[in-house]
Protein backbone atom coordinates (compact mmCIF):
# COMPACT_ATOMS: atom_id res chain seq x y z
CA UNK A 1 0.00 0.00 0.00
CA UNK A 2 1.38 3.81 -0.70
CA UNK A 3 1.04 6.62 1.52
CA UNK A 4 1.24 10.13 0.44
CA UNK A 5 2.72 12.54 2.82
CA UNK A 6 -0.96 13.53 3.81
CA UNK A 7 -1.79 10.16 4.55
CA UNK A 8 1.62 9.93 6.96
CA UNK A 9 0.56 13.29 8.83
CA UNK A 10 -3.25 11.73 9.26
CA UNK A 11 -2.03 8.93 11.31
CA UNK A 12 0.53 10.70 13.22
CA UNK A 13 -1.88 13.04 14.18
CA UNK A 14 -4.51 10.39 15.34
CA UNK A 15 -1.56 8.40 17.55
CA UNK A 16 -0.81 11.78 19.16
CA UNK A 17 -4.64 12.83 19.99
CA UNK A 18 -4.66 9.21 20.93
CA UNK A 19 -2.12 9.49 23.49
CA UNK A 20 -3.02 12.52 24.62
CA UNK A 21 -6.41 10.64 25.52
CA UNK A 22 -4.61 8.12 27.32
CA UNK A 23 -2.89 10.45 29.75
CA UNK A 24 0.14 11.79 28.88
CA UNK A 25 1.87 13.92 31.27
CA UNK A 26 1.77 13.51 34.89
CA UNK A 27 -1.04 10.75 36.54
CA UNK A 28 0.42 11.20 39.99
CA UNK A 29 -2.11 11.93 42.71
CA UNK A 30 -0.25 14.51 43.69
CA UNK A 31 -0.09 16.23 40.52
CA UNK A 32 -2.15 19.53 40.14
CA UNK A 33 -4.52 18.58 38.20
CA UNK A 34 -5.56 15.19 40.80
CA UNK A 35 -7.24 18.56 43.52
CA UNK A 36 -8.61 21.55 43.09
CA UNK A 37 -7.79 22.20 46.30
CA UNK A 38 -4.18 22.08 47.29
CA UNK A 39 -2.30 23.37 49.88
CA UNK A 40 1.37 23.53 49.69
CA UNK A 41 4.61 24.83 51.52
CA UNK A 42 5.67 25.70 48.48
CA UNK A 43 4.54 26.98 45.66
CA UNK A 44 2.67 24.65 44.01
CA UNK A 45 -0.70 24.89 45.51
CA UNK A 46 -3.30 27.38 45.37
CA UNK A 47 -3.98 27.75 49.25
CA UNK A 48 -1.72 28.95 51.38
CA UNK A 49 -3.56 27.03 54.42
CA UNK A 50 -6.02 24.61 55.12
CA UNK A 51 -8.09 26.69 57.00
CA UNK A 52 -8.67 28.72 53.69
CA UNK A 53 -9.45 25.79 51.80
CA UNK A 54 -11.74 25.16 54.39
CA UNK A 55 -13.52 28.52 53.99
CA UNK A 56 -14.16 27.24 50.62
CA UNK A 57 -14.53 23.49 49.98
CA UNK A 58 -17.57 22.01 49.70
CA UNK A 59 -18.46 19.13 51.67
CA UNK A 60 -17.45 15.77 49.60
CA UNK A 61 -14.12 17.69 48.39
CA UNK A 62 -10.97 16.31 48.79
CA UNK A 63 -7.64 18.90 50.10
CA UNK A 64 -4.31 17.69 48.99
CA UNK A 65 -1.42 18.80 51.35
CA UNK A 66 2.00 19.30 50.21
CA UNK A 67 5.17 19.70 52.59
CA UNK A 68 5.30 20.35 56.11
CA UNK A 69 2.72 22.76 57.50
CA UNK A 70 2.53 24.45 60.75
CA UNK A 71 -1.33 24.39 61.51
CA UNK A 72 -3.75 23.40 63.66
CA UNK A 73 -6.38 21.66 61.44
CA UNK A 74 -10.50 21.58 62.49
CA UNK A 75 -12.28 19.72 60.06
CA UNK A 76 -16.17 20.30 60.58
CA UNK A 77 -17.72 20.02 57.24
CA UNK A 78 -19.38 16.79 56.15
CA UNK A 79 -17.46 14.26 53.97
CA UNK A 80 -13.65 16.15 53.64
CA UNK A 81 -11.11 14.26 52.99
CA UNK A 82 -7.87 16.27 53.81
CA UNK A 83 -5.19 13.84 51.74
CA UNK A 84 -1.28 13.96 51.80
CA UNK A 85 0.91 14.07 49.18
CA UNK A 86 4.23 12.44 49.36
CA UNK A 87 6.40 13.19 53.01
CA UNK A 88 3.04 15.56 53.70
CA UNK A 89 2.87 16.53 57.15
CA UNK A 90 1.28 18.60 59.74
CA UNK A 91 4.63 20.03 62.05
CA UNK A 92 3.82 21.48 65.47
CA UNK A 93 7.62 22.29 66.25
CA UNK A 94 6.59 25.26 63.56
CA UNK A 95 3.70 26.80 66.32
CA UNK A 96 3.97 26.54 69.82
CA UNK A 97 3.84 22.97 69.46
CA UNK A 98 0.50 23.06 71.93
CA UNK A 99 -2.91 21.97 70.98
CA UNK A 100 -4.31 19.18 68.29
CA UNK A 101 -3.13 18.52 65.56
CA UNK A 102 -6.22 17.78 63.41
CA UNK A 103 -9.55 18.06 65.05
CA UNK A 104 -12.45 16.08 63.49
CA UNK A 105 -16.16 17.09 64.18
CA UNK A 106 -17.95 16.50 61.28
CA UNK A 107 -19.50 13.13 59.74
CA UNK A 108 -17.54 11.01 57.02
CA UNK A 109 -14.26 12.90 56.98
CA UNK A 110 -10.95 11.09 55.95
CA UNK A 111 -7.70 11.52 56.64
CA UNK A 112 -4.97 9.86 54.67
CA UNK A 113 -1.19 9.75 53.94
CA UNK A 114 -0.07 12.22 56.12
CA UNK A 115 2.69 13.16 58.77
CA UNK A 116 1.37 14.64 62.56
CA UNK A 117 3.97 15.31 64.70
CA UNK A 118 4.48 17.54 67.68
CA UNK A 119 1.37 18.21 68.94
CA UNK A 120 0.03 17.75 72.43
CA UNK A 121 -2.70 15.30 70.52
CA UNK A 122 -1.99 14.24 66.90
CA UNK A 123 -5.74 13.39 66.00
CA UNK A 124 -8.62 13.67 67.75
CA UNK A 125 -12.41 12.42 66.78
CA UNK A 126 -15.12 13.93 68.91
CA UNK A 127 -18.49 13.19 68.95
CA UNK A 128 -19.45 12.49 65.33
CA UNK A 129 -18.89 9.23 63.44
CA UNK A 130 -17.80 7.91 59.97
CA UNK A 131 -14.09 9.15 59.82
CA UNK A 132 -11.58 7.49 58.36
CA UNK A 133 -7.95 7.75 59.60
CA UNK A 134 -5.50 5.13 56.78
CA UNK A 135 -1.58 5.67 56.62
CA UNK A 136 -0.52 8.36 58.54
CA UNK A 137 2.14 8.54 60.83
CA UNK A 138 1.42 10.29 64.40
CA UNK A 139 4.25 10.48 66.68
CA UNK A 140 5.71 13.28 69.26
CA UNK A 141 2.39 14.43 70.67
CA UNK A 142 3.95 15.34 74.15
CA UNK A 143 2.22 17.69 77.28
CA UNK A 144 3.97 21.27 76.35
CA UNK A 145 2.38 22.49 79.43
CA UNK A 146 3.51 20.66 82.48
CA UNK A 147 6.55 22.02 84.36
CA UNK A 148 7.50 18.64 86.26
CA UNK A 149 8.83 16.16 85.58
CA UNK A 150 7.79 12.89 84.31
CA UNK A 151 5.62 10.84 85.31
CA UNK A 152 2.71 13.26 83.88
CA UNK A 153 -0.97 13.36 84.58
CA UNK A 154 -3.31 10.92 82.20
CA UNK A 155 -6.80 13.14 81.88
CA UNK A 156 -5.31 16.30 82.85
CA UNK A 157 -1.90 16.15 80.37
CA UNK A 158 -2.87 16.24 76.44
CA UNK A 159 -0.09 13.57 75.46
CA UNK A 160 -1.64 11.01 72.99
CA UNK A 161 -1.95 9.96 69.22
CA UNK A 162 -4.84 9.17 68.39
CA UNK A 163 -8.19 9.72 70.57
CA UNK A 164 -11.53 8.89 70.18
CA UNK A 165 -14.30 10.87 72.25
CA UNK A 166 -17.67 9.69 72.06
CA UNK A 167 -16.84 8.74 68.36
CA UNK A 168 -18.68 5.30 66.64
CA UNK A 169 -17.83 3.92 63.60
CA UNK A 170 -14.70 5.10 62.60
CA UNK A 171 -11.82 3.14 60.94
CA UNK A 172 -8.31 3.16 62.09
CA UNK A 173 -6.23 1.27 59.66
CA UNK A 174 -2.66 0.85 58.50
CA UNK A 175 -1.47 3.83 60.72
CA UNK A 176 2.13 4.31 62.37
CA UNK A 177 1.64 5.27 65.86
CA UNK A 178 4.88 5.87 67.92
CA UNK A 179 7.03 8.07 70.34
CA UNK A 180 4.15 9.94 71.84
CA UNK A 181 3.86 10.82 75.29
CA UNK A 182 1.37 8.91 76.65
CA UNK A 183 -1.12 6.17 74.72
CA UNK A 184 -0.51 5.64 71.06
CA UNK A 185 -4.76 5.26 70.92
CA UNK A 186 -7.18 6.47 73.51
CA UNK A 187 -11.18 5.52 73.02
CA UNK A 188 -13.25 7.71 75.58
CA UNK A 189 -16.24 9.52 76.33
CA UNK A 190 -18.71 6.55 74.72
CA UNK A 191 -16.82 5.62 71.78
CA UNK A 192 -18.33 2.75 70.20
CA UNK A 193 -18.66 0.56 66.55
CA UNK A 194 -15.12 1.42 65.68
CA UNK A 195 -12.53 -0.55 63.70
CA UNK A 196 -8.68 -0.59 64.52
CA UNK A 197 -6.96 -2.74 62.51
CA UNK A 198 -3.30 -3.40 61.22
CA UNK A 199 -1.84 -0.04 62.94
CA UNK A 200 1.81 -0.24 64.36
CA UNK A 201 2.41 1.35 67.58
CA UNK A 202 5.27 1.58 70.21
CA UNK A 203 7.25 3.34 72.21
CA UNK A 204 4.13 5.61 73.39
CA UNK A 205 4.37 6.98 76.81
CA UNK A 206 7.88 7.84 77.97
CA UNK A 207 5.98 11.09 79.74
CA UNK A 208 4.38 8.71 81.86
CA UNK A 209 5.18 4.88 82.27
CA UNK A 210 7.96 4.22 79.58
CA UNK A 211 7.18 1.11 78.16
CA UNK A 212 3.50 0.34 79.05
CA UNK A 213 1.66 1.87 76.45
CA UNK A 214 1.76 0.84 72.98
Amino acid sequence: MTHTRSTWAIHLGIAIGVAAMLGCGSNSPTSPASSRYVVSAGTDGNFPTIAAAMKVVPPGEVIEVRGAIGERVVIDKAGITLRGAASAALDGALLDGRGIGIHITAPDVEVSGLIVRNFERGIVVQNTSGAVLTRNEIHASNSKTANSAPPLAPGVDLFEGIVLVGASNVQITDNLVRNNGHDGLMLMGGSRNNTIRNNRMHDNGAQTHPGRFG
